[in-house]
């Protein structure tokens, strides 16, 4: 066992609750920074690429020092399962940074997380997975509140200019996020979690870097607040949020993780709330309820269909 690993065991499991209730606030800041950073006119591709390269490189010495004997077993199937992790986690924060530029945080947030639905569809349909009856009524549930929030895309809530495609890059980005986290367990089969951690960001940062380069987009030249947003993303949800919910995954269960997850949307629509004077449209929030109630009776279906 190596140092890193005796740490992590000695956490006695209360405190892993604490930590997920941390991840979850910390994570509830992606969307408030991110806006920020798009106000200061930095390119959602260099924001997404910020986070991934500094995250990698965060992790790089601590990986390198600790896990080489893991590293070497690494498998070609691991390692082509986490590259595809890795840039479909890059294409799903692209995706859903982008959205923000369009519709609500509090949209984009919600419709942006329903990843669960999505890999639910694609465990029935492709893997052919039976699934409970709470699935089914959880899908059904986030379908009626996904189609209140389109019937709602009319209003002038949207700090965007377009409310409509904000709402479909934002499924679209639950999308990409889906296939990320089914890539993402085959490919972290016999990893421990900081190398897989690792593993994925770097070839995220790889991807997103040539996204960047491709579109000619500057990585320097911002004002201090744009910096000062891109820092607090990095340090927030990418370091302290992302790190602990694939830690706590460890000891809690992911149903469980998901469900608490859901806290992290209504935080952000708080924030935004107060910071961006985000006022939810008559339709936005039942609708946001419905989805949220639905994508946690998948979550409960799933275990019972495991």
């Amino acid at each position: 066992m190596s140092k890193v690993q005796a740490i992590t065991h000695s956490i006695s499991p209360w405190r892993n609750q604490i930590m997920l209730l941390i991840a979850v606030f910390a994570g509830a800041w992606a969307p408030i920074f991110g806006r920020i950073a798009q106000k200061e006119h930095i390119p959602t591709t260099v924001i997404i690429a910020f986070r991934l390269v500094v995250g990698a490189l965060v992790f790089t010495p601590i990986v390198l020092n600790y896990y080489k004997p893991e590293l070497r077993k690494l498998t070609r199937r691991q390692i082509l399962f986490g590259a595809g992790a890795g840039i479909w986690m890059a294409i799903h924060l692209i995706l859903g940074f982008t959205s923000l530029e369009h519709t609500s945080v509090l949209v984009s947030s919600v419709l942006g997380g329903t990843s669960p639905i999505w890999i639910a569809l694609i465990e029935v349909r492709i893997l052919k997975v039976r699934m409970s009856h709470l699935v089914w009524f959880g899908l059904m549930a986030t379908f009626t509140g996904g189609l209140i929030i389109a019937l709602s895309s009319t209003g002038d809530f949207s700090l965007g200019d377009n409310p409509g495609l904000g709402i479909f890059l934002s499924i679209i980005s639950a999308f990409a996020g889906a296939i990320y986290i089914i890539l993402g367990r085959q490919s972290r089969n016999g990893i421990p979690f900081l190398p897989y951690l690792w593993m994925v960001f770097t070839f995220g940062a790889i991807f997103t870097m040539i996204v960047v380069v491709a579109t000619g987009a500057p990585v320097i030249g911002y004002s201090s607040e744009g910096y000062f947003a891109l820092t607090m993303l990095i340090l927030l949800p990418q370091l302290i949020g992302h790190t602990i919910f694939n830690y706590v995954l460890r000891s809690l269960s992911a149903t469980y993780v998901s469900v608490v997850g859901q806290l992290g949307v209504i935080m952000a629509a708080i924030l935004a709330f107060f910071l961006f004077q985000e006022i939810p449209a008559a339709l936005q929030l039942p609708g946001s309820i419905a989805i949220i109630i639905g994508i946690t009776l998948v979550n409960l279906g799933q275990t019972k269909s495991d």
